[in-house]
């Protein structure tokens, strides 16, 4: 049941994407995916492993639903803010990053009620806090590599 309800989550949110219109350019697209694929699994091996303050499930079924969530849900949603925000008001930033921290906590805390994580010494504090680092060294990143990008197609 949780790897329908993440699949048809993730299959709305990707099209979603797909058919906005973009900002960002297709490497940049690239860069933040793998990044962001690159920290929440770091974030996430560091805490599950080394802490032990989240469990995983031993079911194939809440394998595939953890690697669905991490390689495609949460990426596309950091996309999308990142696209969203490029080059917006500090106002509209604020306003995205209010609602996208909300959004990527529901998404641990439905995966923990549908037996995907199981949160042993987690609360909500390290959560927001887990969201804010993710998201600014991403932001930081993307940003560094468009200057890059930008000065390479000049």
């Amino acid at each position: 049941m949780a790897f329908s309800i993440f699949f048809a989550l993730t299959v709305i949110i990707n099209l979603t994407y797909a058919v906005s219109k973009k900002n960002l350019h297709l490497f940049e697209i690239f860069f933040i995916w793998m990044v962001t694929n690159i920290i929440h699994h770091n974030f996430m091996t560091i805490f599950a492993l080394n802490m032990e303050m989240i469990n995983f499930n031993s079911h194939s079924t809440s394998y595939w639903t953890m690697a669905l969530i991490r390689v495609f849900l949460i990426p596309v949603l950091i996309i999308g803010y990142i696209d969203k925000t490029q080059g917006a008001k500090n106002r509209k930033n604020w306003i995205m990053l209010f609602i996208l921290i909300p959004l990527l906590i529901g998404i641990e805390y439905l995966a923990n009620l549908l037996n995907v994580y199981d949160f042993v010494k987690w609360n909500l504090f390290y959560s927001i806090i887990e969201w804010v680092i993710i998201l600014l060294l991403i932001s930081y990143l993307s940003t560094s590599f468009r200057k890059i990008l930008r000065k390479g197609m000049s």
